[in-house]
């Protein structure tokens, strides 16, 4: 009875874990989709020839920002990709500030209690950097600056419960 019982449990579990990675892919999919036919774009109309990394903007429209080199020890660039209709914006990465200066910025000039992330994106065709942070009012802020020379462009703080 006792070999039953266990048995019964493992088959549930088991099942359970099955159905939860299923969920999980069929939910990454999509994701998984749009990142691929990001870098088939980047491939295809620009100059970049390798991939280093691909991370995801949500702002006004969600964007795909690719980091790439033109060819082994060429120049890299960083690639905003939109909607298929949108065309491609392209910048080399040593003509804006890089991930560590945008770093040093917040933590020397907005004081954060945490700095949560600094991620590339795109408000209205300009290149921006969002910096997410818990403010000293515990509050979860953003604020964006431009990718080519950290002037300000907006700040939201999101106000704590109380």
């Amino acid at each position: 009875m006792k070999k039953w019982v266990i048995t019964i449990v493992c088959v549930f579990l088991l099942a359970a874990i099955g159905i939860s990675i299923y969920f999980y892919q069929s939910m990454r999919s999509p994701i998984t989709e749009q990142e691929q036919l990001a870098i088939a774009r980047v491939l295809g109309e620009t100059e970049v020839s390798i991939i280093q990394n691909v991370s995801f903007y949500h702002g006004t429209e969600p964007y795909v920002v690719i980091k790439g080199q033109q060819e082994e020890g060429g120049e890299n660039f960083i690639v905003w990709v939109g909607q298929e209709d949108e065309s491609v914006v392209v910048k080399p990465a040593n003509a804006g500030l890089s991930k560590e200066q945008v770093r040093q910025f917040a933590i020397n000039e907005l004081a954060p209690k945490k700095l949560l992330a600094v991620r590339l994106g795109l408000e209205n065709r300009l290149p921006i950097y969002e910096i997410t942070y818990i403010d000293e009012n515990d509050r979860y802020s953003f604020y964006y600056i431009t990718f080519e020379d950290g002037t300000f462009v907006k700040r939201y703080s999101l106000k704590a419960d109380d």
